[in-house]
This record gives C-alpha cells, structure tokens and sequence, in this order.
C-alpha cells in the first residue's frame, strides 16, 4: 500500500511559485491559501463568497494573494482567475480545482407517485455543475496555462508544474444518498486516470493529481459532523487536506515522498503494473497519477494498490485482456495526435 508524505524533506520549495485555485473563500480552500501563503507562493484564488475571502486577503497579503469573485462553474470565470495570474505574473506554475458544493435536494424521492414526478421540476444539476463540469473547465483551461514558456529544446521544461483535482472519498467508495455528490466525484477520478497519462506526454512539465478527503470538519459536513464523532472515527481538519494538496504541488522529480506500508498491506509494491503507469518513476517525474485518500491526516494512495492487484480483482485472465486492450489504445498514435491538435 503507497503513502503520501506532505512533510517529507526532499519535497521541492516552491516559494515564489504562482498557484490557481478555485474556492478559496472557506473551508479546505481558505486553509488552502493560507499554507501556499506560508509557502511564500503567490495565490490567485476565486470564490463567490466575496467577504469571507477579502477578510482572509487581509488575514494574509494584498501583495501576493489575489481574490477574484468567480463562479467555478462559469467557463470565463476559470479564465478570468488564469488570466489575472497570466497579465499579472506572466505564468502560472500550480493550479488546484478545489471548488465544490454538498449535495441538493430532488433526487430519488422515495415517496413520489407517477403523478407526482410529472408534476415536479427536473431535479437541480447543481452539484454536478460545479463539482465536475465547472472542474472539467478549470482543469482544461489550466493545461494550456501551465504549459506556456515551458518548453525548451530536447523535449525538456524549465520548471515542474502541477494540476490537482479536489475529489472525496465518494471518488471510489458508496456514499447513499449522496446521488449527484458521488456521481460528480467518481468523474473527478475518472478524469485523473484519463488525464495521468496524457497529460504528462502532450503538456510539457505538468503533473496531474488528485486529493480525496474523508470527512473534512467544514460547514459543507455539519449536518453529519456529530454522528461521525460519536462512532470514534477520526475527522481531518482542513488544514491537513490543505497540506497534502500544497505537498502535491511540491511533489516534483526527485522527491521521495512515497512510501509503502508493508504491514497494512505486504507485497502489493512488488505485484507487477497493470496499466500504463510507471509507479517506479518518481525520481524523473515526480509524483503523477495519485489519488490521495486523507483521513485523520494521514494521506493513502488508492490508484497504485488498484491498479498492482488488478489480476486479483478483476481475475488474471480478464486482466490480461484488459491490458492488452489497454495497450492497443494507449501506443494508437494517430488517435493521439489527432486528440492533441
């Protein structure tokens, strides 16, 4: 089982770095700001909550944090956050997707008649709009930021950069009756394990990441907050999601802040790779791919484990299908380059 150490000493000092993020005004996100602030990064982050995040620029600096009223499900909103940070500071190094908003109401009402669901507006798409839709626009529009004046000759870039994805434990793991929060999650992970490969080839320098919290104590959890206490289970703050986020943007090559956990789980490092990952790369590229599972501060990968033990999942002779599907697809060159134009 791989760990994540967001303290470990060979993770990169990324002061001065410009960093994109998206709900900064509360919770995990305002944390957020206020550790890439100790870090001495320069924050460009968007919220609508415009007096919560102008009291946590006076908590910090109107020199180097910069809060834009934006929607994260708005498309020119994204780009007006890069934009700012583009005109501003003439690049942008980090970009964290952390926006998000709990579940709404309408969905799955048991009690409703035929007459009734005829009747009824169409449940809201809210959720869905803000925590994927609105991530899949950030995430997009962030590739083509981190990219620019990062490449040099020889297939080389001049500075590590990094996308992180905001998922939760409802990336992977049931959650009823959180019907569109978990529908949105899983397609945050689905869009970690599309982007891990791709866009490492086509996206100069930029590594791709997700952090899935458990239980965060954010007002977004009030309502379960007691329920989750009372059964002894360990809650993070938000300050812990904050660090393991900053520790991903840290995470560049040479860093040796994977570690592996052989008496929760031994052997698994040495099953071999299912898929297209590299898990044994970390020194040239650094940390890409991960999903990071935090609860009670502690950080969990889940992609690498998944993907070692595919054979006893999924079966060994329906792995091996899968992965030599898998490889057709993956070395399908011109379906790539046509993807990349």
């Amino acid at each position: 089982m791989s760990r994540f150490d967001p303290k470990h000493p060979s993770l990169l000092d990324i002061r001065g770095s410009v960093v994109v993020v998206t709900g900064g005004g509360s919770g995990i996100g305002a944390a957020l700001v206020k550790q890439l602030y100790k870090q001495n990064c320069i924050v460009v982050f968007g919220d609508i909550d415009e007096k919560a995040s102008k009291a946590i620029v006076s908590e910090t600096s109107s020199r180097s944090v910069h809060f834009i009223r934006s929607d994260a499900y708005s498309y020119t909103d994204n780009l007006d956050l890069f934009n700012f940070a583009w005109e501003t500071y003439g690049r942008v190094d980090h970009a964290i997707a952390n926006a998000g908003v709990v579940e709404q109401e309408g969905w799955f009402i048991p009690s409703r008649t035929i007459e009734d669901i005829n009747k009824a507006e169409p449940p809201p798409l809210t959720t869905l709009n803000v925590n994927l839709i609105g991530l899949a626009y950030f995430a997009n529009i962030a590739c083509t930021y981190l990219t620019q004046r990062n490449q040099v000759p020889g297939g080389k870039h001049l500075r590590d950069k990094s996308l992180t994805l905001v998922g939760s434990l409802a990336s992977w793991k049931e959650t009823p009756p959180l019907f569109m929060y978990q529908t949105d999650k899983h397609g945050v992970l689905g869009l970690l394990r599309a982007l891990s490969l791709y866009v490492p080839e086509y996206f100069s320098g930029v590594r791709v990441n997700a952090v899935c919290p458990g239980m965060t104590e954010t007002q977004m959890v009030a309502l379960i907050r007691e329920e989750y206490l009372n059964h002894g289970l360990p809650p993070n703050q938000p300050e812990d999601v904050a660090k393991a986020i900053v520790g991903l943007c840290q995470a560049g090559p040479g860093t040796k802040a994977i570690w592996y956990d052989e008496m929760e789980a031994p052997g698994v490092k040495s099953w071999k790779s299912a898929g297209g990952m590299d898990w044994e790369d970390v020194k040239r590229r650094g940390i890409i791919g991960r999903a990071i599972f935090v609860q009670g501060g502690q950080c969990y990968d889940t992609e690498e484990g998944l993907d070692r033990t595919e054979a006893l999942w999924l079966g060994g002779n329906a792995s091996a299908i899968v992965q030599e599907t898998q490889k057709s697809r993956i070395t399908s060159t011109p379906i790539l380059r046509t993807l990349s134009k």
